[in-house]
């Protein structure tokens, strides 16, 4: 199957949009990027002035990312800022969705 990002969509190779069982939350992503750094989520939490606490409040999908957080992440990993407030609007919008049908 060709995959093809279009703008913030996935399009499959029939030219509908693929939407995952299951929104992804930005903290996933941001677990699996801290993970691949090689960084340990107390120490990098701590070195960008967030709580350890509300870091794995966020890798866990029970804090959203705003944008005192994104600016953060934005100057420790150079991932844009815009990058994980679209990610935290897009899973909010499709849990959202999800709930009134």
């Amino acid at each position: 199957m060709k995959i093809v990002e279009q703008g913030h969509q996935v399009i499959g190779q029939n030219g509908r949009t693929l939407r995952p069982a299951r929104p992804t939350h930005p903290g996933t992503v941001l677990e699996e990027e801290l993970e691949a750094r090689g960084l340990k989520k107390s120490a990098f939490a701590l070195q960008n002035q967030i709580y350890p606490s509300h870091l794995m409040e966020i890798l866990k999908g029970r804090r959203g990312i705003n944008a005192a957080i994104a600016l953060k992440l934005e100057k420790a990993l150079d991932i844009e800022a815009g990058f994980w407030l679209r990610m935290q609007i897009n899973y909010d919008l499709e849990w959202e969705r999800r709930r009134i049908g």
